[in-house]
């Protein structure tokens, strides 16, 4: 596609299409898990990438914020953590001592902190941080470095409603002043400040130009229908035992929880029950405790057994072995998506399913590789089984470990954010999945999102948290709200 323009490009990069950006366009690019969205990021930002392209652009500085930039610095703060040789845990460098790391002098920070709503955590440390408020930081980190484009790899992913509306407002803002290429897998966040689109297929652009013609083209209206039809699931465990609950029985109970972190309450005196049958949505801004809530019921938490947590009729912290909890449970979650950093292939990372493991180190069972596979066959990712897992997509990452807490069939399926990063391909196979297991009783489903468009349907019930009380010393507390759906 070409279009008459009357100013020259300050950035263009050369492949099969001409990807080329003129003073004024605010640029939208989508396409599948595994089209090179990222690849196409690191490389408009001059960074080491696969892609193919001529690159040449009149700016200084091009910056990219991507999630593969914040695990870099979570292997930066891991590296550096000091806590053998303190009398607390190291919570690594702040918020603050981060956005201000390379900060350029013709930037106001007081703006910047203020722009992205940093205050209540600017001095918390990263690795404490939940994901939207480390999202929001590695954006201020980049505004503060003063950029002559930003390059923005899925800014959204992570953010609670309130912030997401924010965001889009404030990079139209931002659009105005400098060059913004925002990269997303949903089509809902390519706002009307948009101007021109590009799509990508195979590691190359497809079609790119202004929206208004770009929207016209065949190839647009083909991803707009993109869906997949769920019609059948990969077998059951050879040795599969399942739980059986009794009606009257709790899956989950907690009474009385209380967790915090440095006289900073997150969650108190929380009474909850999940009971056979439930499926249960939990909901509430960045930073509330959700992801909390989830390490307490998966016993990923260390407070969790200084509290009273049953699971599956059995106490925390009563002698239970902790494999015997977690045959019956499957977790997909970013924590669990930050620690996969060890080099295995992707057929190992599903495989890890079935031990509860970071990578696999005892001898698997002719079933448990044969039931791998057709999990990889049921996600058309069969000829990858053989590739290093993160030399894949961050959405086709995504998709391998839900298909990890899936493969050894658990009752309790625990999903934190899991359509974070998917293209509308995969995220239709993802909620058909999760809709398919509810209404067949395959599992009773414990689900964390922001985002309003996964709708899950058969969800019964919702914990929400909620603000209280803001303190001026702690920020705000939270309660929670529950309820059925």
């Amino acid at each position: 596609m070409t279009t008459a323009h009357t100013s020259e490009p300050i950035f263009t990069l050369k492949s099969d299409c001409a990807f080329e950006i003129r003073t004024g366009e605010c640029w939208g690019v989508i396409g599948g898990n595994g089209s090179g969205k990222s690849a196409l990021a690191r490389a408009l930002a001059g960074e080491p990438s696969w892609w193919s392209g001529d690159r040449k652009t009149t700016l200084e500085k091009v910056l990219c914020v991507s999630f593969e930039d914040e695990l870099s610095l979570l292997e930066r703060e891991i590296y550096e953590d000091d806590s053998e040789f303190l009398d607390r845990v190291d919570q690594g460098r702040t918020t603050r001592e981060l956005v201000t790391e390379l900060l350029n002098d013709s930037v106001n920070l007081d703006a910047i902190i203020s722009m992205m709503q940093l205050e209540l955590f600017i001095d918390t440390g990263f690795r404490i941080l939940s994901t939207g408020e480390r999202r929001r930081m590695m954006i201020a980190r980049a505004l503060a470095q003063a950029p002559d484009m930003l390059v923005l790899d899925e800014p959204f992913d992570g953010l609670d409603v309130a912030f997401t509306h924010h965001l889009e407002e404030l990079i139209a803002e931002l659009s105005e002043k400098f060059p913004v290429v925002l990269i997303v897998n949903r089509l809902s966040e390519l706002g009307s400040h948009i101007t021109h689109l590009a799509q990508l297929s195979q590691g190359e652009v497809s079609i790119a130009g202004p929206r208004s013609e770009v929207e016209q083209s065949p190839l647009w209206k083909q991803l707009l229908a993109a869906h997949i039809d769920i019609t059948s699931l990969p077998g059951l465990p050879l040795e599969f035992e399942p739980y059986v609950p009794t009606s009257d029985h709790p899956v989950v109970e907690m009474r009385g929880v209380n967790v915090g972190y440095h006289k900073k309450p997150i969650i108190h005196e929380l009474d909850w029950t999940i009971m056979p049958g439930e499926h249960w949505k939990v909901s509430g801004p960045n930073g509330c405790g959700k992801s909390t809530l989830v390490n307490l019921v998966s016993g990923d938490h260390p407070q969790c057994y200084a509290n009273e947590i049953f699971l599956f009729g059995k106490q925390r912290g009563q002698g239970e072995s902790i494999w015997d909890i977690k045959r019956h449970m499957g977790l997909m979650s970013t924590a669990l998506h930050q620690q996969y950093r060890i080099t295995v292939t992707v057929e190992t990372v599903v495989l890890s399913g079935f031990f509860d493991s970071i990578g696999v180190y005892r001898q698997a069972k002719s079933w448990q590789q044969d039931l791998t596979r057709e999990w990889l066959e049921f996600l058309g990712m069969s000829a990858m089984k053989g590739e290093v897992f993160q030399r894949l997509s961050f959405g086709q990452q995504r998709m391998l470990l839900i298909a990890r807490a899936l493969v050894k069939r658990p009752h309790l399926l625990i999903l934190d954010e899991p359509c974070i990063g998917l293209d509308p391909a995969n995220r239709s196979l993802v909620v058909g999945l999760i809709e398919r297991i509810c209404a067949n009783d395959l599992a009773q489903l414990l689900y964390i999102s922001h985002e309003p468009e996964d709708h899950i349907s058969c969800l019964t019930h919702e914990l929400k948290f909620e603000k209280i009380n803001p303190r001026p010393d702690i920020g705000p507390a939270y309660g929670v709200a529950m309820g059925q759906v």
